[in-house]
């Protein structure tokens, strides 16, 4: 009861930053508005605040003021939580601010958040058991350990911001993985991570609220990076944490899809289409379900709002696999090949323009549920 009392502060304060980021719009609009309607990655046709990641930060962070002022048990971790995800969203705020942060420099804003995480709030655990004896060797070392820590944590920070294309996809998917590693906090006895994943999902939901499915906020770049770095820092916790109960490979599993997007992106510009890394397009995963599953004759907001719960069958089953079989390394592993294998078979089924037809079936079926 009491849990549940200080979930509803966290999801009361990111309505109410929510609501006032919105009504305020008009002051602010020069700085916060994403008035680019027209690049190739947009699929908006007005303009919106690209700050609802000040909401969710807000929440989280007078969350811990109040846990401070009660003196509750969790208090001193969700505080380092919110103090190393403090410098990834002020790394992502600037550039929704300016738009001028190159990501070089938002990739070394990660870099400093991880340090901070890992050798002064002590939040975050570096990567030490990976469940190989020879690269167990390797990973003792501090050194060897804070690189791949480092990899890891901006990979599935900048994931996040990589799929934060459609109303309610990133948050969505952040919220799930929320519930995962909740799930798993719980059997694992870990009440620290359990009430920090399930605040980070409340702040998550007062955001959604408004961005699906009309989009009314987004995301934008502090918001996204901000989640996807608490993400990865609380999967970092379980599996450190708990080592010999919980397979090393579930933080990748409970995060597979939008990891496997940037990988699949990064390898697919820079080997395929010989570009930069870096450089937006129009070809992720969920352009190609708007594109290839949705009627073009429907309104781009009925369409925009509509690739989210096609998209479902690329966030459930990782996430079912993970709370079902954490502990087996072995199915971990076998699960992360099988979905990659999953998401590039209907990935090159899409850009080929041979959609499956269940997709085709489950777009129809949304469309004539709602007319």
């Amino acid at each position: 009861m009491v849990m549940f009392f200080r979930l509803m502060i966290t999801l009361s304060v990111s309505i109410l930053m929510t609501k006032i980021i919105i009504y305020i719009s008009d002051t602010h609009a020069k700085i916060s508005l994403d008035h680019d309607t027209s690049g190739i990655q947009k699929m908006h046709d007005h303009v919106v605040p690209r700050v609802g990641g000040l909401a969710i930060f807000v929440a989280l962070s007078f969350t811990a003021l109040y846990g401070a002022n009660v003196s509750a048990v969790w208090t001193s971790f969700y505080c380092g939580v919110v103090t190393s995800a403090f410098i990834v969203f002020i790394g992502g705020l600037t550039e929704d601010l300016s738009k001028a942060v190159s990501p070089a420099v938002r990739i070394f804003f990660m870099c400093i958040a991880v340090a901070i995480a890992c050798f002064v709030t002590h939040s975050m655990p570096l990567i030490k058991h990976l469940d190989h004896q020879i690269i167990d060797r390797l990973v003792a070392f501090d050194v060897v350990a804070f690189a791949i820590t480092c990899f890891a944590v901006v990979g599935i920070s900048n994931s996040f911001n990589i799929i934060d294309g459609y109303n309610g996809l990133s948050s969505m998917t952040a919220m799930i993985s929320a519930l995962v590693i909740a799930y798993l906090a719980w059997q694992l006895n870990d009440y620290n991570v359990l009430f920090v994943s399930m605040s980070l999902f409340a702040a998550i939901a007062g955001f959604f609220i408004f961005n699906y499915p009309h989009g009314r906020i987004f995301l934008g770049d502090g918001g996204a990076y901000s989640v996807g770095f608490i993400i990865a820092l609380l999967a970092l916790n379980l599996v450190e944490g708990h080592s010999g109960e919980i397979s090393p490979f579930a933080a990748l599993l409970i995060v597979s899809y939008p990891f496997t997007e940037t990988v699949f992106s990064i390898v697919r510009r820079k080997f395929i289409h010989k570009t930069k890394s870096t450089e937006p397009d129009n070809l992720h995963m969920h352009q190609l379900v708007f594109d290839r599953c949705l009627p073009v004759n429907l309104s781009l907001i009925y369409r925009n709002s509509r690739v989210m719960p096609l998209m479902t069958i690329f966030i459930w089953p990782p996430a079912l696999a993970t709370m079902l079989f954490y502990k087996s390394t072995v199915i971990m592993l076998s699960s992360i090949v099988l979905y990659v294998i999953f998401y590039v078979y209907f990935y090159f089924r899409l850009v080929h323009f041979k959609t499956p037809k269940f997709l085709i079936f489950k777009a129809k079926l949304m469309i004539s549920n709602n007319h």
